[in-house]
């Protein structure tokens, strides 16, 4: 099911905002402002900013990979949005893992990486999850090497290349790819 015009408008708010300042210091009427919109129509939607960071962010990187030809367009197209939209991402990355944000980041990406397990998408994340005995584990594990790379990259002020991070990225996923199965046997998709 496609968005509301609502949801998108909400979406594009939340993004256009977390241009100019940090997340945590968002409140859900600026939102609203942004929007042009009262905040009955956000609660209709989402149940509370953090929410709508969770459906931007599946939006966004969901859009991305749709985008994509291949396993190796993916991690592209969303490393070049990152690189491109810089602002969003240091208000996103307050340079603090101990941060709720952090958290929320690791479950928002952790729940995109389940929900493409659980719908058999065919991409490399997804393969690497299945070798895990227990794949929510593998998703946790995955998603918190992931935003933990990006707080780091945000931390040194990005000045590691767009190209150095792709290598890197697709030198991990390669290496995932060579593990045996952990956990003693493979989990089998039906």
């Amino acid at each position: 099911m496609g968005l509301t015009r609502t949801e998108r408008d909400f979406q594009r708010a939340l993004l256009t905002l977390l241009a100019e300042q940090s997340f945590m210091s968002l409140s859900v009427e600026q939102i609203c402002n942004e929007t042009m919109m009262h905040r009955s129509s956000f609660y209709r939607y989402f149940n509370d900013k953090d929410d709508l960071l969770k459906h931007t962010v599946n939006t966004k990187i969901t859009s991305l990979i749709d985008a994509s030809d291949n396993d190796e367009d993916e991690i592209e197209n969303v490393v070049d949005w990152l690189v491109n939209n810089k602002d969003i991402l240091r208000n996103l990355a307050t340079g603090r893992t101990n941060s709720s944000l952090y958290a929320t980041l690791v479950n928002i990406l952790s729940d995109i990486m389940l929900n493409r397990y659980d719908d058999n998408v065919d991409d490399r994340l997804v393969h690497a999850i299945s070798l895990f005995d227990n794949h929510e584990t593998g998703a946790y594990m995955l998603s918190s090497a992931v935003i933990g790379a990006f707080y780091w990259w945000r931390s040194q002020d990005y000045v590691t290349s767009k190209e150095v991070i792709l290598t890197h990225a697709h030198n991990f996923i390669d290496w995932l790819d060579q593990q045996p199965e952990m956990g003693g046997h493979h989990h089998e998709k039906s």
